[in-house]
């Protein structure tokens, strides 16, 4: 049976580059930049990437859950996530994103049941 709460936690800190940062969760750690437009060095992965990063984890991890559940023999799933920002855009608190796509490739599942699947994600 599934955990009923999860918890995590994450820390993130400056480097002394300007612009380059240190991500750490648990005993895992990842560089991540700010944009080159913003005066980062742009090398690494940035936030909004990371962000998005974090949605598609775990939209794969559902997907294989709801099939697992439904006893659908998934073979593979890949969800992949374009999103744009305006950074010229007035807002009160945090970036808001102007438009985002996701898209599914499922293999071993038939059309119809991926469609099924994707509806029953929509609604988690």
């Amino acid at each position: 049976m599934a955990e009923r709460y999860l918890t995590g936690g994450v820390k993130a800190h400056s480097t002394g580059i300007h612009g380059r940062h240190i991500l750490s969760a648990r005993h895992n750690h990842l560089i991540f930049d700010d944009t080159a437009g913003h005066g980062g060095p742009g090398e690494a992965i940035n936030a909004l990437e990371l962000f998005l990063a974090g949605i598609t984890g775990c939209a794969t991890m559902m997907v294989e859950r709801i099939a697992r559940a439904e006893n659908v023999p998934l073979k593979h799933v890949q969800v992949s996530m374009d999103a744009t920002i305006d950074t010229e855009a007035k807002h009160s608190g945090p970036p808001v994103l102007a438009s985002a796509r996701m898209r599914f490739r499922m293999t071993g599942v038939p059309e119809d049941k991926a469609r099924q699947m994707l509806e029953v994600y929509k609604r988690r």
